[in-house]
């Protein structure tokens, strides 16, 4: 039996029932008939050895899986699913199955529409441009394929550009081709995916999500073959961080790098700042980095120097905190400043617990949109406000605008809230006994810790001087009145009907809990029903009253406040 050209030892290949390998062995095996194919499952746990059979070696596996599993296997010719070149794949989707016309296939000089290169435009009704791509008609398939400036093929079983000029008279406008998706095919490696390159010149964003070739651990040799494309996305490749550096290095003009979803735990080798030749570099303008295996702050520091990054996407790591790089080799005199244009860090799904991290995020000096999401340190519905304001740049939360009005709330109620910490100690200090022990529930102890702690308040009671004066009361005497707050407690509660509102004294150590409790006496509504909110003539909505075992002065209320006794649906 003949192996075909797609069989061949390197090659990627994908069975009948949809798994995919990387060929490593073709021909007989002792006691057996005929001629197999001996295959590196990409799930290793499919396989049934290492390469050996029977007491002999045919080849090797260059990876096992973490359980023991062997990722080796022996298939017949049969089992394998042909793979296409380009041009057959092209056909197949675009005219029927049959060969494309190549006339006018590279698409000229481009006559008059040159000057059209950024596309059609419909204006909307607030003058907004919207890009439109006009599609002809299924009985002119030849046409249509004359007018594409991208082409999707993903999962098309291609596993090679064919011989040269092969793709670039497929039918398309090849010298105006500027997107290709070619994710989930089956390159072999760097050189089948860079073969693509001198036929589409004008290529500008390629996705090869899901190619797990062999990738290059230095920078290809000679000119590049994509000397114009600005996106590459490499989800799901398998590419290592020093692999991926020498595919850069070979894309002088990439502005945007996706390498999601691939393993990568390190980024580099040494220490801070070395990534190789930075020059590679020098114009990336966003990174993605989501759902690797990340843990360490340090292997992100490395970035700090990226003259050009402005979006570095981290979610889904497994990273623990944050910290602005303070390291000589990078931070110093008279060199580049860390992360220096870096206004998008999105850190969402990752193990940060501490809001350390979250006051770090003002080190930063261009940083205005962060995503923290699924992360320990948001678990509260209230977090939103205190993250605004401890960081005093951003202007987008977890992909949601920050209103003035919003920043100006949030600020006022955390301001309030760190300086009844800040009473809360004093008057520990002061009084001891009792009301050490209440301090104690506090997150901090002591003036100096709280303001540690806090690093916006300084900056906060110098925006809000006036309000900070009627936020909390000086150190008390000892007497009970003191330390207590007077609420006006109104309920709007369906299954309680009409209420009159109730103004009572409670202490200011009261827990939501507690106040719950009384809230269930006086207005028949069951603890476990209930939703508390704060609400304040200057904030535009009610904020949530949350965890229960926090006290009433950590949240922000004081003297006069109002709460909304809330039955949840």
């Amino acid at each position: 039996m003949v192996v075909p050209p797609y069989a061949e030892v390197g090659c990627r290949i994908e069975t009948t029932d949809g798994a995919r390998a990387v060929v490593r062995y073709v021909g007989p095996v002792e006691a057996q008939d005929g001629i197999w194919i001996g295959v590196e499952w990409d799930d290793p746990t499919r396989g049934k050895h290492d390469g050996s059979h029977g007491g002999k070696r045919y080849f090797e596996c260059t990876a096992s899986s973490e359980d023991g599993a062997t990722p080796g296997s022996f298939v017949r010719p049969h089992k394998i699913r042909p793979s296409v070149t380009f041009r057959e794949a092209i056909a197949t989707k675009y005219l029927d199955g049959k060969l494309p016309v190549a006339s006018g296939a590279t698409g000229g000089d481009g006559g008059d529409d040159e000057e059209n290169d950024e596309g059609m435009f419909v204006k909307s009704s607030n003058g907004q441009k919207i890009e439109i791509q006009l599609c002809l008609k299924k009985e002119d398939p030849n046409a249509v394929l004359g007018t594409l400036d991208r082409v999707y093929l993903p999962d098309a079983a291609i596993h090679t550009a064919g011989e040269p000029g092969d793709a670039a008279s497929c039918g398309l406008p090849a010298a105006k081709v500027r997107i290709l998706d070619l994710a989930g095919n089956l390159m072999r490696d760097w050189d089948a995916v860079a073969a693509f390159g001198p036929e589409f010149p004008a290529l500008r964003v390629l996705d090869i999500t899901g190619v797990r070739a062999a990738w290059p651990s230095l920078p290809p040799p000679g000119p590049s073959p994509f000397p114009n494309l600005s996106v590459l996305v490499m989800n799901r490749s398998g590419a290592s961080w020093r692999e991926a550096t020498a595919i850069l290095g070979a894309c002088p003009s990439l502005r945007e790098l996706s390498l999601a979803d691939c393993g990568i735990s390190r980024l580099g080798e040494g220490d801070l700042g070395v990534l190789g030749d930075l020059a590679a570099f020098a114009g990336l303008e966003a990174l993605n980095l989501e759902r690797n295996a990340v843990e360490e702050w340090s292997e992100v520091e490395k970035l700090a120097s990226l003259p050009s990054l402005e979006r570095l996407h981290l979610g889904g790591n497994r990273l623990r905190g944050v910290r602005y790089p303070a390291h000589v080799n990078v931070a110093k005199p008279g060199g580049p400043v860390p992360f220096e244009r870096l206004r998008a860090l999105l850190l969402a799904d990752n193990a940060i617990d501490d809001w350390d991290s979250v006051d770090a995020l003002n080190d930063f000096p261009s940083v205005a949109e962060v995503r923290l999401t699924g992360n320990p340190v948001t678990e509260s519905a209230a977090t939103r406000h205190e993250i605004v304001a401890r960081v005093a740049r951003l202007s987008q939360l977890n992909g949601s605008l920050i209103a003035d009005q919003e920043r100006k709330d949030a600020e006022i109620r955390y301001l309030r809230r760190v300086l009844g910490l800040v009473k809360g100690a004093e008057g520990a200090a002061a009084a001891g006994g009792e009301a050490e022990g209440a301090a104690a529930r506090a997150p901090q102890r002591g003036t100096e810790a709280v303001q540690a702690m806090h690093p916006r308040l300084k900056a906060l009671v110098d925006s809000y001087g006036e309000l900070s004066t009627h936020a909390a009361k000086g150190p008390g005497t000892g007497k009970m009145g003191e330390d207590m707050l007077e609420l006006t407690l109104v309920c709007v509660a369906a299954s309680a009907g009409e209420k009159a509102p109730q103004k009572k004294k409670v202490p200011m150590t009261i827990t939501v809990g507690k106040l719950k409790l009384l809230c269930e006496k006086l207005f028949k509504v069951k603890v476990d029903a209930q939703q508390l909110y704060y609400k304040e003539p200057f904030m535009g909505m009610p904020e949530l009253l949350e965890p229960d075992d926090y006290d009433i002065s950590y949240l922000g209320l004081k003297d006069g406040s109002s709460i909304l006794v809330e039955e949840m649906a």
